[in-house]
């Protein structure tokens, strides 16, 4: 994090801070500060289709070559009154630096030009032209007031056009075929569009290419609309670009051959125009034709560059095997970059041509810090080492090890030590081993200790899904010493924490699919991400034990070597809506529900597995595990912390964020949520879920800022209770100043790394 400020800059991000402070305060100033006398500011530019409201008014908004200045809550100029926060008056040196840092921050006043108005209504004629209304018209309408305009474009759509006739007129008989298949995006009624033709053709491209085609390309195919006469039908005809036409027989000859790869030529770490004339290049080639090349020690074997290609000697040419093999590659941890080319040879051959580059293959990062939750205060350190390529298979080995120390707000203090070696395949599977010691000298002393087999499934180009699963988890849970206080409070038969601080072992499997919508080709374009994670843990062993009939203890559950294990089932849904209004304003909204049942062999699901609330990319309004579940009531005592746990939870999420400038961007948000036990228990009053859940629903909202350091985001929150269920019994569950709205008990400061969701 330091070193992330010092990277940026932490006077400029001072700078920063404080003209936005000004903005805020400066909202009311005169917009027109720097506006010519003869000129006037655009102060609102909008497009409305007065005859159609199927037409896009957003989409075309784009077409406008000027708009109003950037606008937060669709209304104030944020980014405007930062720039006038400039003094007129520049002649000394503080004067002249606070101009120069306000308009480098903010931005310039919106002049309005009438040309660029001529210009616009030509674009947004073309792009309704383009989606089939030819006979569309843009007027415009202007209201001028205070030397400020609001400009509204008038598109007045009138009937479209829609296609009679679509021929494919090409005399190459594998585009012929595909152009008239059933996937044809082009039919008769259809509404004429531009778009859905060039979609057509990148269809027929893309075909092709995944079937052998090397030298097609989109810009070969063309199209003619012909236009009846007061119809309103438009008549399609695809054919070959005249350039093709005119290409000489060998090169049309070039199109209509379906080619096959010859050989696979690997470069490894060198690059040929930068090669000395003394250095020779090793080569050598394997049993499956592919030959390779390099320079002093090869990186990587040959096993692992032919495992992450799906470029082969003999196969067909198709374009989905490069972009699988670039997006492969690239992904091994020891690779810079990769760059793969094709030499035709003979009449229907490629050679290919695949260049390797090396990367940097160790790293070692160090972390120090300090810490601050719930009111207590810490500090942290960790090291960790990267080797991308330790077998020179591309296999990542991760060493990681820390430790923090924390003074507790109540007193006492707590110690945590942690480690922890990752080893991840190239295919995508990794193994996992974990060492966790936690001491905390007024309550117990615990060591977690976890192995784990995991396998992500690589995403195929195209896909939108990942596939990841964890194949075996094994987790162990020894607890050498407790206090006297601790045990007699929690470790009773009545007790939701019983099985939580008693020894116990957790053999579990789980599957997470996630899937995105999220374009790269269209970034500004609304986006859904999905994810759902499905976890059991004790089937296997319940089943052995029984078959086996081993020993039970006194509560009725089989053991393992005179230990519990735990038997459970979860489940976990969330949705992320990414609105994306403009490129600087994204409204996202977030809906997470998550349930954990235990059965057979455990009454209570692990501590480590249930839910807790509140926190940075919770419910803002409550710090970490100090809300629920359901209507119970947290004293602030670190032994009531560990009760504010649940098997159920619900959170939903609306946020919507504003760029300001470069770095800087601003959020204002609503959560709501909670957690609950699915069963009653005793030390847990008011917890459980039940028909009146909805009413036991907690509320918050608050504002964030945002610093964008490059290589990460920084976000601070301000979170206000709005409804506090635990408050329901005495009649104070709305937070407001007339039931005692304070700074201590309803408002929250979170610190945090990324965006919450």
């Amino acid at each position: 994090m330091l070193r992330a400020l010092r990277t940026y800059g932490f006077r400029s991000l001072v700078k920063g801070v404080l003209l936005l402070a000004l903005g805020f305060f400066g909202a009311s100033c005169n917009t027109t500060k720097f506006v010519p006398q003869d000129k006037y500011l655009l102060n609102k530019a909008r497009v409305k289709c007065v005859d159609d409201k199927t037409v896009s008014t957003s989409d075309l908004r784009s077409y406008l070559r000027q708009k109003q200045n950037t606008e937060i809550f669709g209304f104030w100029k944020l980014q405007l009154h930062i720039y006038n926060t400039a003094p007129l008056d520049t002649t000394t040196k503080s004067k002249k630096t606070l101009a120069r840092n306000a308009h480098k921050m903010g931005e310039a006043p919106v002049i309005y030009d009438d040309e660029l108005t001529k210009i616009s209504m030509q674009q947004l004629t073309q792009q309704m032209n383009n989606m089939g209304y030819f006979n569309a018209s843009v007027d415009t309408q202007k209201v001028v007031k205070n030397r400020k305009i609001n400009l509204t474009y008038l598109v007045r759509a009138n009937q479209p056009y829609r296609i009679r006739n679509y021929e494919v007129d090409v005399p190459v008989e594998a585009i012929q075929a595909i152009a008239t298949n059933t996937d044809c995006k082009i039919r008769q009624g259809l509404q004429f569009s531009a778009q859905t033709m060039d979609e057509e053709r990148e269809r027929i491209t893309t075909v092709l290419r995944n079937r052998g085609y090397f030298y097609m390309e989109k810009s070969m195919l063309e199209y003619t609309a012909d236009s009846a006469l007061d119809s309103h039908e438009v008549d399609v005809r695809l054919h070959l670009a005249p350039y093709v036409l005119e290409l000489d027989s060998a090169s049309l000859m070039r199109l209509k051959t379906r080619y096959y790869i010859n050989r696979v030529y690997y470069q490894i770490d060198y690059e040929p125009a930068r090669l000395p004339d003394s250095v020779t290049l090793k080569t050598g080639t394997d049993r499956y034709g592919n030959t390779y090349s390099w320079t002093g020690r090869r990186f990587l074997r040959k096993d692992a560059l032919r495992h992450a290609s799906r470029i082969k000697p003999d196969e067909m040419y198709a374009a989905w095997r490069v972009e699988r093999t670039y997006a492969r590659m690239n992904a091994l941890p020891p690779v810079k970059y990769v760059d793969i080319a094709f030499s035709p040879v003979g009449d229907s051959l490629l050679d290919c041509y695949i260049t390797v580059s090396r990367g940097k293959m160790n790293s070692i990062s160090v972390e120090a810090g300090g810490t601050y939750s719930a009111g207590d205060w810490g500090v942290k350190a960790g090291l960790n080492y990267v080797n991308k390529n330790i077998f020179h298979g591309a296999e990542q080995l991760n060493i990681g090890a820390g430790v923090s120390y924390e003074w507790r707000a109540g007193g006492g203090r707590a110690l945590e030590a942690k480690a922890e070696v990752g080893l991840t395949f190239p295919t995508q599977v990794k193994i996992n081993i974990a060492y966790n010691y936690q001491q905390r000298p007024d309550e117990y002393t615990r060591t977690i200790a976890n192995a784990g087999l995991y396998y992500t499934i690589p995403r195929s180009p195209g896909s939108r899904w990942t596939h990841r699963f964890n194949l075996l988890g094994i987790s162990y849970i020894y607890l050498p010493w407790m206090s006297k206080e601790f045990h007699d409070r929690f470790i009773t038969r009545s007790s939701v924490l019983k099985a939580s601080y008693e020894d116990h072992f957790i053999m579990d499997w789980s599957y997470t699919g996630s899937y995105s919508s999220y374009s790269q080709r269209y970034p500004n374009r609304s986006y859904l991400q999905f994810a759902f994670t499905v976890e059991t843990a004790g089937n296997a062993l319940y089943g052995l034990s029984r078959l086996a009939n081993l020993p039970q203890n006194s509560d009725g559950a089989y053991v393992l070597w005179r230990i519990p294990f735990a038997q459970y089932a979860k489940g976990d849904v969330n949705f992320t809506y990414h609105g994306i209004i403009t490129p600087q304003h994204h409204l996202v909204g977030h809906i997470g529900i998550g349930v954990a049942v235990p059965y057979l062999n455990a009454a209570t699901v692990p501590f480590e597995k249930r839910y807790f609330a509140g926190g940075a990319n919770g419910i803002r309004g409550w710090q970490a595990r100090t809300l629920g579940p359901g209507t119970f009531r947290g004293t602030g005592n670190s032994l009531v912390y560990d009760l504010q746990a649940g098997d159920i939870r619900l959170d939903m999420n609306l946020e919507y964020r504003f760029k300001v400038i470069k770095f800087l961007e601003l959020a204002a948000f609503l959560d709501a949520g909670n957690i609950w036990t699915i069963r009653e228990y005793k030390s847990q009053p008011g917890g459980v879920f039940g028909k009146d859940f909805y009413k036991q629903i907690a509320w918050s909202y608050g504002v964030g800022v945002r610093f964008d350091l490059s290589i990460l985001i920084f976000r601070i929150d301000f979170g206000v209770k709005l409804h506090d269920p635990s408050r329901i019994a005495e009649g104070k569950q709305w937070r407001t100043a007339t039931n005692g709205l304070g700074w201590k008990n309803d408002m929250t400061l979170h610190f945090a790394i990324g965006h919450p969701f």
